[in-house]
Order: C-alpha cells, then sequence, then structure tokens
C-alpha cells in the first residue's frame, strides 16, 4: 500500500496584525481624501465625460482597495513575504528613500505656487530619482526639468488645464 498523500495543514489563526490594519486603513484615508478632492472638481456643462470621471474611478478604486484589505486583515489574513523573497521580518527598516521622497514631495508642493509648476515638479521628480539611487546630480537635474516641463505642456496644451507659471511666466 503506498503512503497516504499527506494534507496541507493550514496556518494557525494568528491575531491582528497592526501593520496590515495601519495599510488597510490607510489606504482607505487615501481613498477617502481622493473621493473628497474629486467631488470639488466642477463638472462641465453638457459633459457626459467631464474632468470628474477619472479621478472619480481612482478614488472609488482605492476606497474598494482599502475596503477588501480592512476585511482581509480582520478576516486574519497577513501580507506574508513570498518564498522567493529574501528578505528578514524582522529586520529595521530602512526609511532613507521613503523619508527623501516624502521631502522632495513637501518641498515641492511648498514651492509649487510660488516658484511655478515646472520647478515644484521638477524638485519632486529630482526626490524621486536621488531616492532610487542617482548620483549624477546634473542629469538627474536636467531630466527632472525635461519631464516636469513635457508634463506641464501636456497638461496646460493638451489638456488645457491651467497651472501655476511661476517664475517661468511669459516664458512658457
Amino acid at each position: 500500500m503506498s503512503d497516504p498523500v499527506p494534507t496541507p495543514i493550514p496556518p494557525e489563526r494568528r491575531g491582528l496584525s497592526v501593520p496590515d490594519l495601519l495599510v488597510a486603513l490607510g489606504v482607505l484615508i487615501v481613498g477617502a481624501l481622493l473621493l473628497t478632492g474629486t467631488l470639488k472638481i466642477p463638472f462641465g456643462i453638457n459633459a457626459y465625460v467631464g474632468p470628474r470621471v477619472f479621478p472619480m474611478i481612482v478614488s472609488v478604486g482605492t476606497l474598494a482597495l482599502g475596503a477588501l484589505l480592512l476585511v482581509a486583515t480582520l478576516c486574519g489574513y497577513r501580507a506574508e513575504p513570498a518564498a522567493e523573497e529574501d528578505s528578514d521580518p524582522d529586520a529595521q527598516p530602512d526609511l532613507r528613500q521613503p523619508g527623501i521622497i516624502l521631502g522632495g514631495f513637501l518641498l515641492g508642493s511648498m514651492i509649487l505656487v510660488p516658484l511655478g509648476f515646472v520647478v515644484g515638479t521638477a524638485v519632486m521628480y529630482f526626490s524621486v530619482g536621488f531616492a532610487f539611487g542617482e548620483r549624477r546630480l546634473p542629469l538627474l537635474a536636467g531630466v527632472a526639468l525635461i519631464v516636469a516641463l513635457v508634463t506641464y505642456v501636456a497638461f496646460t496644451r493638451g489638456l488645457g488645464l491651467s497651472l501655476p507659471p511661476g517664475i517661468l511666466n511669459g516664458v512658457l
């Protein structure tokens, strides 16, 4: 007789995962903030698809994702690293990269109106590139400015949005 096939033992149910709960609540809060901002966008007259449609899709989708994460967390599911991931769950996280990105986002947001969309957005792009390890600073600054400028032109000329020109007023 052959040995019976062993049945997999389900993982024991553990308590509530606080990090997973915080992620779920964070996604819900972001979705709620997105929805609040989306509802403030004026809807175009006689338009079926106005400026609110895509932000509404994103905000409702973010809320739905947050709700699914919350339900899964409350049911005991945990975000576990995949078997092929080489990670140490007990290691302290390195918060330098997210800190650099957050700092660049905050600085870019503060200078967005006085210095303009291109400069503020370039600071944000620069911080992301620097956080991901790019150390050729002149190249990084040039690419950030070009991408910010292309974004500005696409949004203002292509989509007809009004963005703050700042110090580049009259040039753009």
